[in-house]
């Protein structure tokens, strides 16, 4: 073991660090892994050295196994927390079980000691309901954002397009000129893994909701702005705007033609808009909810097409993941239902 000298003391074991390179390697080249899940994973494994004190990994038994688990609750972390990392730590001890030099000394049986009872998993994977706006909310934020600059102008045509089409943080940061489409003035984005961050590389077409023509119009005005200034189909939708004051002591925005770099940047500008007309930060993934909230009180057949702009597979992902009701609508759709029981 070694010990590294910085601020942060941090602790670490070469030959574990060897292996760990060898099975990121795997992960990346035989299983595809994308680079950010990769180095989520090798944090959950190095929670597993901190407890065994940065010794050989090798040294795993069921005794460990056991022990480990009572360290994890006794450090008050989430049933959530601990599933997962049990999980990413049995899929990678199963890989070093086969590798040279560990294939003595790791008992594969003893691997499945790693494990929370039937009614933890259960509770780790149980959803909190998610808090969403209304679409009257949303529409009220919209109006209420000025439009006295050209950063003003673009944050209210990011709000207005994530009201549209209910985008993941990183796909809204990143859209591009292209990904707008427009076919028998039916507007969507084309929502593509070649030129946006898209989750699970997976492309789907974004339709817009039938919100009113005014939240649509902020999007199309800002990208006819775009346009009359050269921007390409390869250019960001929602560029950089650095503001500053000029030789002349006169403030100017110049407009690159760069994407904005970090979800956080996009997440404060909801924050600013959605806290200045009122109403309490909601982070804008949540529009999904939004979506999915407003669409199961439609027809089924538009309940089933919000769910494929969503990218869900099943609509039960739709309602698993997005569709919570909150106990208010909950009671609301019990108690407002009227059925003559009495008829039969």
């Amino acid at each position: 073991m070694k010990k590294k000298n910085n601020e942060d003391e941090k602790l670490y074991n070469a030959k574990n660090d060897r292996i760990k390179y060898d099975y990121r390697i795997h992960k990346k080249r035989a299983l595809k892994r994308d680079h950010k899940t990769i180095i989520d994973e090798l944090k959950h494994i190095r929670k597993f050295e901190i407890f065994i004190k940065f010794k050989n990994i090798e040294i795993f038994d069921q005794n460990i196994a056991d022990q480990y688990i009572n360290w994890l609750f006794r450090e008050n972390l989430s049933l959530s927390f601990i599933n997962d990392n049990l999980r990413i730590l049995k899929e990678f001890l199963k890989w070093l079980e086969r590798q040279r030099g560990y294939k003595s000394k790791i008992d594969y049986n003893h691997i499945d000691y790693l494990n929370i009872s039937n009614n933890q998993r259960k509770m780790a994977k149980a959803k909190e309901y998610q808090e969403s706006y209304t679409y009257q909310e949303i529409i009220k934020t919209i109006r209420q954002m000025p439009e006295n600059s050209n950063i003003a102008k673009r944050n209210k045509a990011i709000i207005s397009l994530q009201a549209l089409a209910s985008l993941r943080p990183s796909e809204l940061r990143t859209v591009k000129m292209k990904n707008l489409r427009n076919i028998n003035d039916k507007y969507f984005i084309d929502v593509n893994p070649k030129n946006m961050e898209v989750k699970f590389a997976k492309q789907r077409k974004a339709d817009f909701m039938p919100l009113p023509k005014d939240i649509s119009q902020n999007l199309l005005n800002w990208y006819k702005f775009l346009k009359e200034i050269n921007f390409k189909n390869a250019d960001p939708l929602f560029p950089i705007i650095p503001n500053n004051f000029n030789q002349n002591n006169l403030f100017e925005e110049n407009i690159k033609f760069t994407g904005i770099k970090a979800n956080s940047s996009i997440c404060n500008i909801f924050k600013k808009a959605f806290t200045n007309a009122g109403f309490e930060y909601i982070n804008p993934h949540n529009f999904r909810h939004t979506a999915i909230r407003f669409a199961e009180t439609q027809s089924p057949a538009f309940l089933n097409a919000v769910r494929q702009s969503l990218g869900h597979s099943s609509i039960e992902t739709s309602f698993n993941s997005y569709g919570t009701l909150s106990e208010y609508d909950q009671r609301e759709r019990i108690n407002g239902l009227e059925y003559d029981f009495e008829k039969e």
